[in-house]
């Protein structure tokens, strides 16, 4: 093993072990611009469809248990009602740790003569596990890698989400209370693993070009608890809505392309390539991201435009 692959390995299993207090965050989603479900539940509901994504998201490829992560997501109106309703399921890993939750969503739609303003809320359950017997340990009896994690925990969360036809602004908080796992074992001191809190003010404007083309900046700050204030500036050119592209600069991070593809007008596939900045550059490759999008019209002939938030 090449000292650069070391450090990796070495970085990823501190942080997943778990016997000392442990901060876990959220997943990181590159095409967040497309997926805003996942992070503010006063997003179910709003197109006035029904919508399905999935993402899948690996980071670092070519490293071994480089971290990964998988979502599905749904939601809908309900009936004529200001109501909404969405569903989220998310397999995250890093090493030999798994975070694997689901959250229900409901929001409520407050509708003014040319804006909207929605609250939401959610609530679901993590599942956080680890499986030490992946790692090739020299010492087995080793009283730190003697028992796995598995512990369940529920979290909540809230956010609202305001838009006109042109501009929209939400903020959030997916896990304001936290799921928070707490165990004593014989071998082990008491430990504790925990969610950061994560608060997200993110806001968009739509600026038509002309008939064929809409510019798209947006912009999204990203608060963790403890660590520094992360932010991401992003700019998506519509072409119509066959097709669009973009580009995204996540401060001291990453520089991410984005893609964007109507392959029939219900369904959507989109692209994310993530190029790391700073020293992690020199050891870990690219970051890959897909989605996919479907939607199904509810009472309407057409679908709201892809670019419409």
């Amino acid at each position: 093993m090449n000292n650069k692959t070391y450090l990796l390995a070495l970085f990823m299993l501190l942080t997943a072990l778990p016997s000392m207090l442990c901060a876990q965050q959220l997943p990181l989603y590159s095409q967040y611009m497309f997926n805003t479900l996942e992070i503010n539940p006063a997003y179910a509901g709003f197109k006035q469809s029904m919508q399905f994504t999935s993402v899948f998201r690996k980071q670092f490829n070519g490293i071994k248990d480089s971290p990964q992560t998988a979502m599905i997501s749904g939601d809908m109106p309900i009936g004529d009602t200001k109501l909404g309703v969405g569903l989220k399921i998310v397999d995250d890993r890093i090493s030999v740790t798994q975070n694997f939750g689901a959250q229900l969503a409901m929001s409520y739609r407050i509708e003014g003569e040319n804006s909207n303003l929605s609250f939401g809320l959610q609530a679901g359950a993590l599942n956080y596990k680890t499986d030490f017997s992946k790692l090739n340990i020299t010492n087995a009896g080793d009283p730190v890698f003697a028992q796995n994690l598995n512990a369940m925990a529920a979290n909540f969360g809230t956010g609202m989400f305001f838009n006109t036809s042109k501009f929209y602004a939400g903020l959030s908080s997916p896990n304001l209370v936290r799921a928070h796992l707490r165990k004593t074992d014989v071998a082990l001191s008491e430990y504790t693993v925990k969610q950061s809190l994560h608060v997200y003010l993110n806001a968009g404007y739509l600026i038509t070009l002309n008939d064929n083309f809409v510019l798209k900046p947006s912009f999204l700050l990203r608060g963790v608890k403890g660590i520094p204030l992360n932010y991401d500036i992003n700019a998506n050119l519509f072409f119509r809505e066959i097709m669009s592209g973009g580009v995204s600069y996540r401060n001291n991070s990453a520089l991410v392309g984005l893609l964007d593809f109507r392959l029939i007008p219900t369904l959507r596939l989109g692209y994310a390539y993530d190029y790391n900045l700073g020293r992690i550059n020199n050891f870990a490759k690219a970051t890959h991201e897909i989605i996919l999008r479907f939607h199904i019209p509810i009472d309407k002939d057409e679908l709201m435009p892809s670019y419409m938030f």
